[in-house]
């Protein structure tokens, strides 16, 4: 059988390389410890080698964060400290515009500091979408969920990052 040189899969050494800068931010918002998220770039990096044969060539990233999450949430059930799903997390919401008021560049360090305290589902959602500027559709497949909930995910992000500046910023002394 011949393979057309075209449709063939990059090397894993390859994928790796690009993607490990997204994987290590993504990590850092999943477990906000930089000693937490080299060791589970690592895990996924090592889960993501030996399943390589049988991965498609499809949607690397998208792919090598599902796996990320995946051993994120492993880790979390260890440790018997899964958190509780919000309730009626299912429900879409229209986002009010107020979102795209945020002044990213004076105020992005404390957007990030922020994020970091929002419960995990929110925070990744947050992260794939606002920060890695990934679709709906790619974030919901990365957090195995349907699209209507990464979007009502986001919506509750974004919600409790607006709430929260004000006092971050007091606390830190900025003026918001």
């Amino acid at each position: 059988m011949n393979v057309d040189p075209r449709n063939r899969k990059p090397s894993f050494d390859k994928v790796a390389l690009a993607e490990l800068p997204v994987l290590y931010r993504v990590a850092r918002r999943m477990t906000k410890n930089d000693s937490d998220a080299e060791d589970l770039v690592s895990q996924t990096l090592l889960s993501a080698a030996r399943a390589w044969d049988g991965f498609d060539g499809q949607y690397p990233r998208s792919w090598l964060i599902r796996i990320l999450k995946n051993a994120h949430l492993a880790v979390i059930r260890s440790r018997a400290s899964m958190p509780e799903r919000a309730a009626f997390e299912e429900t879409e919401f229209v986002d009010d515009g107020s979102w795209e008021e945020v002044n990213w560049r004076m105020i992005g360090g404390e957007i990030l500091r922020v994020l970091d305290t929002l419960p995990t589902e929110y925070r990744l959602a947050v992260a794939l979408c606002d920060v890695e500027e990934m679709s709906y559709q790619e974030a919901a497949d990365i957090m195995e969920v349907p699209v209507g909930t990464v979007r009502s995910r986001l919506f509750r992000g974004r919600r409790m990052i607006r709430l929260k500046l004000p006092a971050f910023a007091a606390e830190f002394g900025s003026a918001a």
